[in-house]
């Protein structure tokens, strides 16, 4: 929840702090406006039922960084994201499951997405986006490598052979597709510098976005 306070804690004092008539992407039609990179936090609210994992503690036990790039162009928004994941999956097949984050001592659920995203400026100076995204494992992960899952996953008896994904072959290939939603609001800060905070939703898991980017004309 941390990173959620933050986000409208940033929201809250940018708008509050700079005036409104220097946005850097405004809602005209003229040409590239400005580029932006930033990071999204994603909290996982839905789980399989029924669900055999660990304790969930928190919105942020499971979930993904998400590091962005959008271009602005017109009134439209360009993004490109890279997602490193640690969220709870499941999957079965013949008799093999995917071992989800927390299982087998691994803290990365070892998958990643790539997503594409498309914005469009919808009143003033607010933009909405929609997203698709590819999941596919397994890929190491690219932060918290040299965490345990004993460290984030309290509670869970990873010895217990009679739970399936502490003695199961894991699938070597999972893959499915995602798919999101979310808003975004440029604010000058300074001259042609600003910052662009973020919320959104991701539907195949429940994930709960939170973030900004710092946005460059």
């Amino acid at each position: 929840m941390k990173f959620l306070f933050l986000f409208l804690f940033l929201t809250f004092v940018s708008y509050f702090s700079f005036s409104q008539d220097t946005e850097l992407v405004s809602n005209t039609n003229e040409g590239f406006k400005g580029i932006s990179i930033g990071l999204l936090f994603e909290g996982q609210t839905k789980y399989p039922n029924p669900y055999y994992g660990p304790n969930v503690g928190g919105l942020f036990d499971d979930g993904s960084y998400h590091f962005t790039v959008n271009v602005y162009y017109k009134k439209f928004v360009f993004g490109f994201q890279l997602s490193d994941e640690f969220l709870y999956l499941e999957k079965f097949d013949n008799g093999a499951a995917w071992k989800p984050r927390g299982f087998n001592g691994s803290f990365s659920s070892l998958t990643r997405s790539y997503w594409l995203t498309l914005g469009y400026n919808i009143i003033n100076n607010i933009n909405l986006k929609l997203g698709i995204g590819f999941r596919s494992g397994s890929k190491q992960p690219l932060t918290n490598r040299s965490r345990k899952a004993s460290e984030v996953a309290e509670n869970f008896d990873y010895e217990n052979p009679l739970i399936i994904f502490n003695t199961s072959d894991s699938l070597n290939d999972f893959s499915e597709t995602d798919y999101s939603l979310s808003i975004n609001y440029p604010i000058a800060v300074y001259k042609r510098f600003g910052i662009v905070p973020e919320i959104g939703y991701t539907f195949k898991h429940g994930g709960l976005l939170t973030g900004f980017s710092i946005v460059y004309q």
